[in-house]
């Protein structure tokens, strides 16, 4: 009798354990959330370091696309 009682005991405890343990299913709702979180961090670093990038090589572009119009042009000048 002892033995069943420490069982079922034992077998609560080890059920309680078991459902409060351990990682929390999220609802769609907050894997959506996470996911749009995510997702919104990720491409805000992105769009930071093409713009940083884009500013950085800009004049050089423009100094180079300027000259090799430039360099078109002049023949018919001439």
């Amino acid at each position: 009798m002892k033995k069943a009682i420490l069982g079922a005991f034992a077998l609560v405890v080890l059920g309680f354990v078991a459902t409060s343990c351990g990682p929390k299913l999220m609802s769609d709702a907050e894997v959506q959330a996470a996911m749009n979180k995510g997702f919104s961090e990720g491409r805000a670093a992105v769009e930071q370091e093409m713009n940083a990038k884009c500013d950085a090589q800009f004049e050089q572009s423009v100094t180079a696309e300027v000259e090799r119009l430039k360099s078109i042009k002049a023949p018919a000048f001439q």
